[in-house]
């Protein structure tokens, strides 16, 4: 939905020289952006593919300070 804003937007605001267009545009991008910059991203560690009989363990250690 975004992402059509952002288009439909700036669109009808720049080739229209519509303002409230070109308003919901720029403040529909800039809200994907912050969105996009704020969300946790999981940080991947290790990535292996497992062969058919391999286990696997997962052990949690506390950071070393």
């Amino acid at each position: 939905m975004l992402p059509k804003l952002v288009r439909k937007g700036l669109r009808k605001g720049v080739l229209e020289g519509s303002r409230p267009w070109m308003a919901v545009g720029v403040a529909a991008g800039v809200f994907t952006i912050v969105r996009r910059a704020a969300a946790n991203k999981p940080e991947t560690v290790m990535k292996r593919t497992l062969q058919p009989g391999e286990g696997l363990i997962v052990r949690v250690r506390e950071p070393a300070n």
